[in-house]
């Protein structure tokens, strides 16, 4: 296992989070740059004095997992399935010449087994159960 930046071990929750929350502000249409003084209590914070509503840091995650599985389920539907997530050639099997990376090629295979379990997806599909989860079916 490798330390520092380019450990991708670990990652795929932190990975899921921020898509997450990024689902919720891309619907609320609220600029990413937002984040970098904002979290999700902040944004759930303004949900509710727009909506007068109450709304938690909990929810504003919730929604955006909702709209991240659902916008996956939909390209799911559509032929994006297992192998679809993919990079070029260069990136999984050439060996980086650029300072701070050299030698090292993205792990993509394994960094996709973490991340779709932190996501609760089988091989890149979301399953029924993950959208009965979500209250989607």
């Amino acid at each position: 296992m490798e330390d520092g930046p380019l450990a991708w071990e670990g990652k795929g929750d932190m990975l899921r989070i921020l898509q997450d929350l990024f689902a919720f502000t891309d619907s609320l249409d609220l600029c990413k740059f937002s984040s970098f003084a904002e979290g999700a209590e902040e944004y759930a914070a303004q949900y509710s004095t727009f909506t007068g509503r109450p709304f938690s840091a909990d929810d504003v995650l919730k929604t955006g997992e909702r709209i991240y599985n659902l916008e996956r389920y939909y390209n799911n539907l559509n032929g994006f399935r297992e192998g679809s997530d993919a990079l070029p050639t260069r990136f999984t099997h050439e060996p980086s010449t650029m300072p701070g990376s050299e030698g090292h090629v993205c792990e993509l295979d394994l960094m996709l087994v973490e991340y779709y379990k932190m996501r609760g997806w089988v091989n890149g599909v979301v399953p029924e159960a993950k959208l009965q989860e979500l209250g989607i079916l």
